[in-house]
Order: C-alpha cells, then structure tokens, then sequence
C-alpha cells in the first residue's frame, strides 16, 4: 500500500473510532437516558451502533495488508510483457503481401522491430527496425490502478483535511460541550413560576390512589381556553415577583373531590422511610392540589422529596422559601417542562447554588394564594443531595 493510500486507510480508521466512542460515551455516561425515555429501542440503538462502528474499525485495523495481498494475487501494480522467443523486448508487426506470405524468419538477439510488405530473411545483429502490419504490443501497466475509493481517497489534500474535519469536528464538540442539563433560565422560560396545580393533563400517572377497572376515576380535561395572552417577561425580569405573578395562567378550577381517600389509603399506596416520612415525587405532590380528598387526607403528615433548588420568586416577600422541582419529559428533553412546589421555611430561607439537588424533609400544609390552592412543605430540614439515576421523570 503507498504512502498517501496508508495514511488514508488509518484516518478512516480513526473517524470509525471516533463515531463509536463518542456513542459508548453517551451512552455509558447516561447522557442518553438522561434525555430520552426508556420506552422504544433509541437507548440500545446508540449502544448497538458504538459497538458495530468499533468492530467496522478493528476490522480494517487488522486487514490492513490483505488489500496488498489481494492486489498481487490479481497480478495488479506490475506490467505484463510478453516477449517472442530469441527476440528480446522488443515488437514484431507483421504486413502480409497479397499472397499471404510472411515468409521470414527472426534470428537471436535482433533487438528491432519489423516492418515488412514481402518475404525477407533477417540475419543476426541487423541493427535496424522491421515494422509489421499486425503488431504484438502486450505492454500493459497497471500501477496507475488504485483501488481506493471515496471522498478522502479522490479528493486532493485540502479537500480530505476538509472531509475529515466534516466528519470529527462537529461530533467531537457536541460530545464535549453540548450541556447535560437545563440551566436556571432554560427552567424558568419553561414555566416553573406558572404552575397549575389543578391541571389534569397528568394526574392519573402521579396521583396516590390505586384505580381499579371498577373504580377508575374519570378525571375532567385540562380547563384550558385558547386565548391570545401576552409573552413571558425574558428571565432577567423575574428577579421582580410582580412580573412574575402577571405571568401567572388563569385562574384554574378548586380541587375535585375523586372519592373517598384516607391516611391508611395513602399508607398502603406510599412507601415510608424508616423515620416515617412519606416519600413522593414532587409532580405526585404537586398533583395533591387537584384532589380534596387527597389533600385532606396528607395535610400535616411528614414527607420527603428530592429534587432540584432555585429561588422562590412569588409570594415569597419575606424571604422564607425556596421552589423545588423535577423535571417531567414526556417524549425527549425537547418537551421537558417543570414541576414545583414551594418550600416554606418559616425563617430565612437557606442558600443554595441554583440547580443544587436537595433532599427536603417537612410536614404537608395547602394554602390559598390567589386563585390557586397551592401544596407547601414546611421544611424541617434540607440537605444538598447527589442526582437521583434518572435525572429527569418519565
């Protein structure tokens, strides 16, 4: 294999690696399953790709020379020439007179070509050339014939640096710097301010009852009125608390009452931690807020929740809360949207940096701010926490 052909092989060689570890990154570093659901074959797509692009590559590593091997069984990169017997390297065209005579003969060592129209003898060392009407020319030169193909065996130079480039620079930074998380900003255009704490729209995954076929609840839809309504303000603005109750959505209907539900239903459907502390999601406590049964039944009772901290920037005058959310996606991270409930503690409220994954232990208490019954935990404590497996809920 020649010198541009070997460099050529082993680039390619190099981007398969590339594509493969970057996938196996992904996936092995849970970014994949931190963004999209397990539901459907994506997840073990990206595996099953890492491996297969990294045994494509291995395998022209270790065929490197086989090409070579093949290429001189099929005789290719050499000449054929064919010389006559005691005429060395050398042409004979023949030219037949009418009769069809070409009597004459070719003598040893003559070195010279033959170009004759009528019977003649040709005697040794003649020195001159014989040119014939047929000619028997077999040089044939194959080592022009290069089997490699494609855009990094045909471009020139400049146009395989820009291929290579194509084909590593762009996958090399999305592995590297694209983030594996939402930032504050991105939460808050999301609506993490805007809550609405009777919608339905997801109720009967989190709610804390066990629905039967006999006793499945018919939940009302969403009371959502298409109405023109005025932008959210960017994020800069909702360091101002005004901004962000403007943002607020409709005023959404009271709690339904579903049935009855009591303290020894929600101790058979909620598992508890050893101190007693029932432990929920927060889209299962922000649900509560919908059905009054529920809510009667949880209020006062000690809870824990871990989840995702940034500052409480409505009804919060005071200072004493923080807002908790987890981050609930529905098909890929493209559709994430936040839930949240406030977390009261009585007195200034902690610090922490934005984003912090916490665990909150508190008791459960609703209150009526504005036209919503919103569900608060009164904190008795809070700690910085690592990042549950799945990072977002499904």
């Amino acid at each position: 294999m020649s010198g541009p052909r070997t460099i050529i092989h082993f680039l390619s060689i190099l981007i398969l690696l590339l594509w493969s570890a970057v996938l196996l990154y992904f996936h092995m570093s849970g970014r994949v399953a931190a963004y999209l659901p397990p539901d459907g074959i994506f997840r073990q797509m990206v595996l099953i790709s890492g491996i297969g692009l990294a045994v494509v590559a291995l395998f022209n590593l270790f065929t490197t020379n086989a090409e070579d091997a093949g290429c001189e069984a099929h005789g290719c990169d050499h000449d054929h020439s064919h010389d006559h017997q005691d005429c060395c390297g050398h042409d004979h065209g023949h030219k037949h007179g009418p009769e069809g005579d070409a009597g004459h003969t070719h003598h040893e060592g003559c070195g010279h070509d033959h170009d004759h129209g009528h019977s003649h003898e040709h005697h040794d060392g003649c020195g001159h050339d014989h040119g014939h009407g047929h000619h028997h020319d077999h040089d044939h030169d194959h080592s022009s014939h290069d089997h490699s193909h494609g855009i990094l065996a045909e471009s020139s130079w400049l146009g395989r640096i820009a291929a290579i480039l194509i084909l590593s620079a762009p996958l090399t930074w999305a592995a590297f710097q694209s983030p594996d998380r939402y930032s504050a900003n991105a939460v808050t255009n999301k609506g993490l301010y805007n809550p609405n704490y009777s919608d339905t729209s997801n109720a009967d995954k989190f709610t804390l009852r066990t629905e039967t076929a006999e006793t499945k609840i018919e939940r009302p839809k969403p009371n959502v009125t298409p109405q023109p309504t005025a932008p959210l303000p960017p994020p800069a603005q909702f360091s101002q608390p005004e901004a962000v109750v403007k943002a607020s959505p409709k005023a959404p209907e009271k709690a339904q009452s579903y049935g009855s539900f009591t303290l020894e239903d929600l101790k058979k459907q909620v598992p508890q931690s050893k101190e007693g502390n029932f432990i929920l999601e927060v889209p299962e406590i922000y649900y509560t807020a919908g059905d009054a049964e529920v809510q009667k039944a949880i209020t006062g009772q000690p809870v824990e929740t871990t989840a995702q901290v940034l500052p409480e920037k409505v009804n919060n005058a005071d200072g004493h809360r923080l807002r908790v959310f987890r981050m609930l996606v529905q098909c890929c991270a493209a559709d994430a949207r936040p839930y949240s409930v406030p977390v009261d503690f009585g007195k200034k409220a902690p610090e922490f940096k934005d984003m912090t994954w916490v665990k909150v232990i508190g008791t459960m208490s609703y209150k009526k701010e504005g036209d919503q019954m919103v569900p608060i935990i009164e904190a008795t404590k809070i700690e910085e926490t690592t990042a549950p497996a799945d990072a977002m809920i499904y």
